[in-house]
């Protein structure tokens, strides 16, 4: 699939347009998060994006790798390398506890679509929006991010690519901050989450 938004144009450079596992969290600090994520804090490895599989050798299949850096004043971003933990709701809760957490991901786009974008604020999942029928949402307040979606083209005509980019879009503009360049060329800590730290099946 080819992207021509500008979002996409900068993932693509990454190989991240068609597997993309993201969450922006609020109120913690790097650190923080990957306690949250039960890593390996003698795993924290500073690296750029394309130095991430350096060195990890053959991966266990429930071990996760995670790419965490500062975005904005107050916010955090994770971006999972291998596994799926931050897609997870009890992962999801924990990092949201006291403040908040968006998720937006497609393990695989071609063949799956992309999974619903979640925000979850103190450990409650507030709303759940399908960006596969952005009009079906989901939660005790489906309304949550309503006042963050004004312009944006989330609805069945819009097509795959601007849609994921006015999800982009939506998330930028309650972190403060849009997925950019700048962020995905820098160089942020690298995380092993261990096989046996979580039991998500």
């Amino acid at each position: 699939m080819a992207f021509p938004n500008e979002r996409y144009d900068l993932l693509n450079e990454y190989e991240l347009h068609d597997v993309f596992v993201g969450a922006w969290c609020k109120g913690l600090s790097v650190a923080e998060a990957a306690a949250r994520l039960r890593a390996d804090p003698d795993s924290a490895t500073e690296c750029v994006w394309a130095e991430i599989g350096d060195g990890l050798g053959e991966l266990d299949a429930k071990t996760g790798v995670v790419w965490i850096g500062e975005q904005a004043p107050g916010w955090t971003q994770i971006i999972q390398y291998a596994g799926l933990h931050i897609g997870m709701n009890e992962p999801q809760l924990e990092l949201s506890d006291g403040g908040a957490l968006l998720y937006l991901g497609w393990p695989l786009l071609e063949l799956e679509g992309p999974e619903d974008l979640e925000y979850v604020v103190d450990g409650r999942a507030l709303t759940s929006l399908s960006l596969a029928d952005p009009d079906v949402r989901f939660g005790p307040e489906p309304g949550a991010l309503d006042r963050y979606m004004d312009g944006l083209p989330l609805d069945l005509e819009t097509p795959v690519d601007e849609l994921l980019d006015a999800a982009f879009q939506l998330v930028g503009r309650v972190a403060g901050r849009e997925l950019d360049a700048d962020w995905l060329r820098g160089s942020h800590t690298r995380y092993v989450i261990p096989a046996a730290a979580w039991d998500l099946t």
